[in-house]
């Protein structure tokens, strides 16, 4: 049923996919299905881009919870996190590194604006 309802959501439903997203890994939901039709909204549909900063950051953690997250969505993810750097709250990179860590994964760039998102990166500029 939730999988079914998944399918049909757009970038006008991103709440509703929020919290189906942390509903499953709350109960650390093993469902391959499941995350590879997240992992088609979020990376091959582009609706990633449809949530804040903060909500990308608890998706991140979320999907590390479960061990998901392919090599696509997190560099989806830093890009994004790069790209909107200085506009990352303090909560937000809490939460951001923590679901890097879970994962192992996120590049040098990455952690050195998570670390001061104020940082110059002049080759992204």
């Amino acid at each position: 049923m939730v999988k079914k309802q998944l399918s049909t959501l757009d970038r006008q439903c991103t709440n509703s996919m929020g919290m189906m997203i942390e509903a499953a890994a709350k109960m650390s939901l093993q469902d391959n299905e499941f995350w590879e039709l997240v992992e088609q909204k979020l990376v091959d549909e582009g609706l990633l881009r449809y949530f804040t900063l903060e909500k990308t950051a608890e998706i991140l953690c979320n999907v590390a919870h479960v061990g998901r997250g392919s090599d696509e969505l997190v560099e989806l993810i830093e890009k994004t996190f790069i790209k909107h750097r200085k506009g990352l709250s303090e909560n937000t990179i809490h939460v951001a590194k923590q679901g890097f860590a879970k994962l192992s994964k996120g590049s040098e760039i990455m952690h050195r604006v998570l670390a001061d998102p104020n940082t110059e990166l002049p080759a992204l500029e």
